[in-house]
């Protein structure tokens, strides 16, 4: 389809075109008042426990220890578990997720730290959010080495590495306001044009019938001719 063909089918179908207008720019209002939302994050960091061996926890650190961390983050990422968190008051996305702390010679999870993450509009509503998360994955890792019979003194514990903060994210109305124009005038000239082809395939059915309808219909048998 060539311009010109297009500003045809635009200009036959301009009722299509203004109710497009119209919707775009009922949904443009609400685009660019879009509520500030809050990042609140937390970073934990997956300890072996101490001993006379290895005094200091970071030193006795190994992929596996990792390994438990993620596995206890794939269980409370799982829909059933964000109905108890809301239950708790727990608002807006959440979103547990280790940390690789490998390099690209050695790719490993060798540092077992655990990224808490929460996205809400409510600032205090959010840490309030990180608080209930952070202690949740201690209890679910608690309960998991109960249920494995880990000794108290051989346990992997839980530490802050990075503390709670709450970071706004940046929201600009413009590109809100560009992005709905777009997609409403994209949209709208689709619409046109299938109401357009719509239109041209129904003219074309309704137009075979009649003509076939006011065809001759020869019932008297020819007569050949002498000559």
């Amino acid at each position: 389809m060539f311009l010109s063909d297009m500003a045809g089918v635009l200009k036959r179908r301009w009722y299509v075109i203004l109710a497009g207008a119209v919707i775009t720019a009922a949904s443009v209002l609400p685009a660019a008042r879009t509520q500030d939302r809050f990042l609140a994050s937390e970073v934990l960091m997956i300890q072996p426990p101490v001993s006379h061996y290895a005094p200091n926890p970071v030193t006795g650190l190994y992929p596996s220890i990792a390994i438990t961390a993620a596995a206890v983050a794939n269980r409370l990422n799982t829909a059933d578990s964000q109905e108890m968190f809301r239950s708790k008051g727990v608002i807006g996305t959440y979103r547990f997720e280790p940390r690789n702390t490998g390099t690209r010679q050695q790719p490993r999870y060798v540092i077992g730290s655990m990224s808490i993450t929460n996205i809400s509009t409510d600032e205090e509503g959010g840490l309030h959010s990180i608080k209930v998360l952070r202690t949740t994955f201690e209890q679910e890792l608690d309960a998991m080495q109960d249920e494995w019979k880990v000794k108290r003194d051989l346990r992997i514990t839980v530490a802050p590495l990075v503390p709670p903060s709450s970071t706004l994210l940046t929201h600009s109305p413009i590109r809100s306001v560009m992005g709905v124009g777009l997609i409403g005038m994209l949209v709208t000239a689709a619409v046109a044009m299938w109401t357009d082809e719509f239109a041209r395939r129904r003219r074309r059915t309704v137009a075979t019938p009649l003509s076939s309808a006011d065809s001759p219909h020869w019932t008297e048998p020819l007569v050949r001719s002498a000559l």
